[in-house]
């Protein structure tokens, strides 16, 4: 099978402009019951995660470490969860930090959004550690990526299941005209699987045999 550069995985888990699109102002954000299915996503989302154990038995996959936690547990406008990955051998200098927000969409769908930190104003390595020091970002802030958004099936209770839509997640990556992701959560697992396609349709990164899968181990 042709081997293709491999890029660090991202859990894609989230479009929207922030201005307007319903994150709300701290004046509004009186806590309140969410779906169950909302909370429990981030719930499952949270915590500490490798790859080492797959990369153990596979060449093709790196040694990854995944942290996240919930932040902001007063807004109304979903449960944010902020998520950092980085080498297991460079723990000190993460290559992505997110913020996701978990809700329901006008469609009734469980989705999960992404954003960026501003360049350059990113949190310090291991913030997930330490969810209070998170206080001080400010949501207006952060840049979404649109067209990122993961959509979500919560019909069985013990994962969700999803990805993102069509070819809106746009990547410049090796050549890359757009990114797509899939997604698998479960209680003690995430598997992502990212890859990134040329205009024309042919996979430029990213793995090419399967999604990187991320075991529990706090």
């Amino acid at each position: 099978m042709r081997r293709l550069p491999l890029a660090p995985p991202t859990i894609a888990l989230l479009s929207l402009l922030l201005v307007g699109c319903g994150v709300e102002t701290s004046s509004n954000t009186r806590s309140r019951p969410f779906p169950a299915e909302v909370d429990r996503l981030a719930e499952w989302l949270s915590g500490s995660f490798s790859s080492i154990e797959q990369a153990a038995s596979d060449p093709e996959f790196l040694e990854i470490s995944l942290g996240a936690c919930r932040v902001w547990p007063s807004r109304t406008d979903g449960r944010w969860v902020y998520v950092e990955q980085a080498r297991e051998d460079a723990l000190d200098r993460p290559y992505r930090q997110r913020m996701y927000r978990i809700r329901i969409d006008d469609r009734g769908v469980l989705v999960s959004e992404v954003f960026m930190f501003p360049q350059g104003s990113e949190p310090a390595a291991g913030s997930w550690k330490d969810p209070a020091s998170l206080d001080s970002v400010d949501p207006f802030l952060l840049v979404p990526r649109e067209g990122c958004t993961v959509y979500l099936d919560s019909s069985d209770a013990t994962s969700f299941d999803g990805g993102t839509e069509g070819k809106g997640c746009t990547s410049s990556l090796g050549g890359a005209d757009h990114a797509t992701s899939e997604v698998t959560v479960s209680a003690d697992t995430i598997s992502s699987w990212d890859r990134g396609f040329d205009a024309d349709g042919v996979q430029v990164w990213g793995s090419t045999s399967g999604p990187y899968v991320f075991r529990r181990r706090d």
